[in-house]
């Protein structure tokens, strides 16, 4: 009988002793997920507040090209206008086509986005905030800064070297005012406009984008 007994108590005990450590090993193993997941929020949180950091200070920077690229498309059209028309003062287009020689160029501040994708961070943002991020970032902001550079270099193969050709850069005087109204003179405006009316579609277009996406971080 005492054999019994003890065998009773003994299996009673082993199972007592298992539940217990069962249930110290499921709040650990709880308390070590709220942690994780703490922490988790933690970096979360960090990321969130430091893409908007970003997008923002990109927002002001696109919102300063596109007034500036809006004047430029506007003058060069006015410009064209006149010289097509031959309906100009010279002093007026010199300074028009002075001014039209600085060429705004928009370059993202994209740190924290990089960061996220090379630490590996970027799983910690839904799917859906996931494809805004990499569209606006892999491929809004990759084309405008990619036309802009070409944008660029036509600036220096055409117009500046146009512009050199024909004015005195110190006076910011035309040497030759009868290039002005020769038609591969005014066809090289054109070219030139078109690409500053591309540029400028495509510097709101990631306006638009970096504002939708702004919106949905602080939403």
């Amino acid at each position: 009988m005492r054999r019994i007994s003890n065998e009773k108590f003994s299996f009673k005990y082993i199972v007592r002793e298992i539940i217990i450590v069962s249930i110290g090993v499921l709040i650990a193993f709880g308390i070590n997920t709220l942690s994780s997941n703490w922490k988790k929020k933690k970096v979360y949180n960090e990321y969130k507040a430091s893409l908007i950091a970003d997008l923002e200070q990109n927002l002001e920077s696109l919102e300063r090209i596109s007034l500036a690229q809006n004047q430029k498309v506007k003058d060069l059209d006015e410009v064209i206008l006149a010289l097509e028309t031959g309906s100009f003062q010279l002093n007026e287009v010199a300074n028009t086509l002075y001014k039209q020689r600085k060429s705004p160029t928009f370059f993202p501040v994209s740190g924290t986005f990089k960061s996220l994708v090379s630490q590996g961070e970027i799983e910690l943002f839904s799917t859906k905030m996931k494809r805004e991020l990499f569209n606006l970032y892999d491929t809004n902001y990759e084309r405008t800064v990619y036309n802009g550079n070409l944008y660029d270099e036509i600036y220096v193969e055409v117009y500046d070297k146009e512009i050199r050709s024909m004015m005195n850069l110190r006076s910011q005087k035309i040497d030759n005012p009868n290039r002005l109204t020769e038609k591969d003179f005014i066809k090289s405006l054109m070219v030139i406009l078109d690409e500053a009316k591309s540029y400028l579609s495509l510097i709101k277009k990631s306006t638009y984008e970096s504002q939708s996406l702004l919106e949905s971080l602080k939403s």
